[in-house]
């Protein structure tokens, strides 16, 4: 692709989708202990001010002190430091409304929604509860039965209760600015949780389920038995 087409592109940071970000500066040669060259550029987003460092191979030589990289020279991308893809989490075996609410939390913060996000990070811990079987008056008094249930290790403990406070600050009127990054934390502390849950225990139900299906291999013994026979 072309150097001017590299900066049309997602934010590791803020998820913000195919953002024109600014060449801050797009032609910094890196040389590794081996002696080969890298040649790196940075790239700012407009929306949270922070960096994307993006490692390029240019075939043309490129004079780090003169212009840098012009804009219609092709180039090949290597590497993308943050990587956008760090918030794509699938989660398998969840049931459909608890699906629909963390698809929903991925959604929001993508679009850069940090309270909608966490509104619906709290309604996905609370109908991943409800589907096992645990419907208590507050999602504290949920998590903590599921703690003492062993449904989570005591290491969740923590965890819980801090997406349950930013979804309190999500819900509610508050001078409280919710950081996109205390969002996303909240998101994968979600996840691991939702993966305990449901897919550890979806995916050994299904090695069970095709263990079960398969046929027993031959006993070399009962061959033994039917020719002493």
């Amino acid at each position: 692709m072309r150097f001017g087409e590299v900066r049309f592109r997602d934010c590791g940071w803020c998820h913000t989708v195919n953002i024109a970000m600014t060449v801050e500066w797009s032609s910094q040669h890196v040389r590794d202990s081996a002696g080969t060259l890298h040649l790196w550029t940075a790239l700012s987003c407009p929306r949270c001010g922070r960096v994307t460092s993006i490692e390029v191979l240019s075939p043309a030589p490129v004079n780090a002190q003169v212009l840098g990289i012009n804009e219609r020279s092709e180039v090949t991308v290597l590497n993308v430091l943050p990587r956008t893809e760090d918030l794509e989490s699938t989660v398998k075996h969840l049931p459909d409304d608890v699906a629909g609410f963390f698809s929903d939390a991925r959604k929001a913060l993508l679009a850069g929604l940090s309270d909608a996000a966490a509104v619906q990070l709290r309604k996905t811990l609370e109908g991943a509860a409800a589907r096992k079987g645990i419907e208590e008056k507050t999602l504290v008094q949920s998590v903590t039965k599921m703690l003492d249930q062993n449904m989570l290790t005591e290491d969740f403990r923590g965890l819980l209760t801090h997406v349950r406070q930013i979804g309190n600050i999500g819900a509610h009127y508050s001078s409280k600015v919710l950081p996109p990054e205390e969002v996303e934390r909240s998101f994968r502390f979600t996840t691991q949780v939702l993966r305990n849950l449901f897919e550890v225990p979806g995916e050994l139900a299904e090695l069970e389920g095709a263990s079960s299906a398969e046929p027993d291999e031959d006993d070399p013994g009962d061959e033994v038995l039917a020719t002493s026979s």
